[in-house]
């Protein structure tokens, strides 16, 4: 097997990988739940799959999800407002993997998410 076939199969195989981790994160956070820290562990999978793929952005918008979330394990409580911006994060996080999969655009929710993650 080529190692772009590889590549692709991981890929079409990280979209329902990234779908059902994205709503998790999703879910708890318009739950309201108060368990970071597994929240924590799901963007840090999807961090470290979206990286070993090469999709840079969507890693790094997982890798300030993943921030964000262990600040708020540590705390106990999330950021006012940065529970929502997260679960759109998630969702643009999603949709991207989705675009990378059918080789189209980067949606233009990733960057917004990126910057409002990045944002203080």
């Amino acid at each position: 097997m080529s190692e772009e076939k590889a590549d692709g199969q991981l890929l079409k195989a990280f979209i329902k990988e990234s779908r059902q981790r994205c709503d998790m994160i999703a879910a708890g956070l318009d739950a309201g739940t108060t368990d970071f820290e597994a929240l924590r562990q799901e963007a840090h999978a999807l961090h470290g799959t979206a990286s070993t793929l090469g999709l840079r952005r969507l890693g790094e918008l997982a890798g300030l999800m993943e921030s964000d979330l262990s600040d708020a394990a540590s705390a106990g409580e999330i950021r006012p407002n940065r529970a929502s911006q997260i679960s759109e994060a998630a969702e643009a996080l999603a949709a991207g993997v989705q675009a990378a999969a059918d080789e189209q655009e980067e949606p233009p929710d990733v960057g917004r998410s990126l910057s409002q993650l990045f944002a203080l």
